[in-house]
C-alpha cells in the first residue's frame, strides 16, 4: 500500500469555506497545491535518478499537481499517446509502473511529514 496523507473532512471544509467567499477558497486551494510541491519536486528528482534512461528525456520526469475537492494529487506532466503503432516513441506504456514504484511512492513516504506540517499550518491560517 502506498503512503498516503489523509485529511479527514477536507471536502466538507472546502464546502463550508466556499460560503465564506472566493478569496478563502482560493487561499485554501493555493495552499494545498503549495503543500504538495516538495513531494512533486522529490518525485521528479527520484525519477531522474532511479529510472534508467530518464535523464535522456527529462520532460517525462516533470510532474504537475492537481487539487480537487476530495484530493491533492501528483501526476506526470507528459502524457503518452494512445496510438496503434507499437514502435511510436511517444508511447510509454511502462512509465506508470516505473514512476509509481521508483519515484512517486518513495517521494510521498519521504515528504509526508512536511506535507502534514504545511497542511496543518494552512488549515490554522484559513480557519482563523
Amino acid at each position: 500500500m502506498a503512503a498516503t496523507v489523509i485529511i479527514n473532512g477536507l471536502d466538507q471544509l472546502q464546502r463550508d469555506l466556499a460560503k465564506s467567499g472566493p478569496a478563502v477558497s482560493r487561499t485554501l486551494r493555493v495552499g494545498l497545491r503549495e503543500s504538495a510541491e516538495p513531494v512533486a519536486k522529490l518525485a521528479q528528482d527520484l525519477s531522474l535518478q532511479r529510472i534508467r534512461r530518464m535523464p535522456r528525456s527529462p520532460q517525462w520526469a516533470e510532474t504537475r499537481i492537481g487539487v480537487t475537492r476530495h484530493a491533492v494529487y501528483i501526476v506526470p506532466k507528459q502524457r503518452g499517446v494512445k496510438t496503434g503503432h507499437w514502435d511510436d516513441p511517444k508511447r510509454r506504456p511502462n512509465l506508470v509502473g516505473l514512476m509509481m514504484g521508483r519515484s512517486f511512492e518513495p517521494a510521498l513516504a519521504g515528504g509526508a511529514g512536511i506535507v502534514e506540517q504545511r497542511v496543518t499550518a494552512l488549515l490554522g491560517e484559513v480557519v482563523r
